[in-house]
């Protein structure tokens, strides 16, 4: 068999291993895959002599693809590397390669400055993927990073019109726009482009095994509360890695999360009767005193005259013309949710929660407070996971900005600051 095949399956092994060995361990794939690199390594001593003169650079740079297939640091493939590219500078697929050594090295302005050769000799898919990874680690102040996070994004595109069928390019390019999408505002739109990159990426069956992409597909579902695929496709990350925790631990989170904001709908916030009653009771008298209808200024500076509404009134999707007044009865915790999650009761007394985003810690809403969301977005829930049923409905408010706490429209002051780091596995 010739060598470039036998490095392709050897790959191949790598990339879909969990597909043949569910029950392994890390540790168990890390030795499977060692035997079979010590394998394939066998067959290039078998066939040195065959590969002397013009056929050695290529004989060379396989053997140093094949000794990075493991994940940890190899100075036999940095070393194999070095030296051919010292006489032949123009074997893009090497400059790659020792690119990939250094990355693995901890080096990653070496790494930076292999992909960026490669690509002044060839421009080609796997560099340009490459550098969208590399320059999302590396930047100093907020803007710096910022500022790579945004080139980054660039790279990821090029990549996809280089070969757009290459799902890989497109999960990098989902990655490229959740890392935006937490180091600026956390605009909506930009999480729509990451979760429609992440589905493209699915169309390359090579892509179809690939924990990582789950995990990250999943993430971006959590924050764009599409809670049922979220938990699937942590589950399907935990199938392709069974001994990854962080799929495991976001999943268990996501579920208890969601049960207590069931539970605490269902249970209108274990709030004492004679307690609840007052809280209504408050709630009506202030909604007697005041307008029917209040004008709102929106994102885009212009003046909208909104109705208020009962919670029962609104329809599923964004309410743009309505404005819903409540009192909060209980907050929903949780260690890892990107947003501030409460529970309101409004005049009819209908229970539902509220997820506020973009929210300074400490700033949110007490028990007790009057709360008014202009242009609330309704979604309902109605699902079931791991024979749990999930059924309640949530308004979701992107911005502070969004609400008035007790008659007083909020400010710049509680939003909070983009977040650099993001939770998700890496390239």
């Amino acid at each position: 068999m010739a060598l470039k095949d036998v490095v392709e399956e050897l790959y191949t092994f790598r990339d879909h291993y969990y597909e043949h060995h569910q029950a392994a361990s890390e540790d168990q794939k890390i030795k499977d895959l060692s035997d079979e690199l010590n394998k394939t390594l066998k067959l290039f001593n078998e066939q040195k002599d065959e590969h002397e003169g013009a056929k050695k650079a290529e004989y060379d740079l396989l053997r140093a693809k094949a000794l990075n297939i493991l994940p940890d640091f190899n100075p036999e493939a940095l070393e194999i590397l070095t030296k051919l590219l010292k006489f032949h500078p123009k074997l893009v697929e090497a400059w790659n390669e020792l690119g990939t050594c250094f990355w693995k090295k901890g080096d990653m302005k070496a790494a930076k400055t292999c992909f960026e050769s490669a690509l002044r000799e060839e421009k080609n898919v796997e560099s340009l993927r490459n550098l969208s990874m590399i320059l999302r680690q590396i930047g100093q102040s907020p803007e710096d990073k910022l500022a790579k996070i945004h080139e980054s994004l660039e790279k990821a595109k090029e990549a996809i019109n280089l070969n757009i069928q290459d799902g890989k390019s497109w999960y990098i390019l989902g990655n490229a726009y959740l890392s935006l999408y937490f180091t600026t505002d956390q605009n909506p739109s930009l999480l729509k482009q990451c979760l429609s990159a992440y589905n493209h990426a699915f169309s390359d069956a090579s892509m179809k095994c690939n924990p990582d992409l789950y995990y990250n597909w999943a993430m971006a579902l959590k924050y764009d509360e599409n809670y049922r695929l979220a938990l699937e496709n942590f589950e399907k990350a935990l199938k392709y890695d069974p001994f990854w925790n962080d799929p495991k631990e976001q999943l268990d989170m996501l579920v208890k999360h969601l049960e207590n904001i069931q539970l605490m709908i269902n249970k209108k916030g274990k709030m004492k009767l004679r307690k609840l009653k007052d809280i209504l009771s408050s709630l009506q008298k202030e909604l007697a005193s005041s307008s029917a209808n209040e004008t709102f200024t929106d994102k885009k500076g212009q003046k909208v005259v909104l109705e208020r509404s009962k919670f029962s009134a609104l329809q599923e999707g964004l309410n743009a013309d309505k404005i819903l007044r409540g009192k909060v009865i209980c907050h929903v915790y949780c260690t890892d949710s990107p947003s501030f999650t409460f529970c309101m009761i409004d005049e009819e007394e209908t229970c539902f929660c509220v997820n506020v985003y973009n929210m300074v810690q400490g700033k949110g809403v007490i028990i007790g407070d009057s709360v008014a969301i202009y242009q609330p977005f309704l979604q309902h829930f109605n699902f079931t996971f791991c024979d749990k049923i999930f059924t309640f409905s949530s308004i979701r408010v992107n911005s502070p900005l969004q609400l008035e706490v007790n008659k007083k429209k909020l400010g710049q002051e509680v939003i909070a600051a983009p977040r650099l780091s993001v939770t998700l596995k890496s390239d």
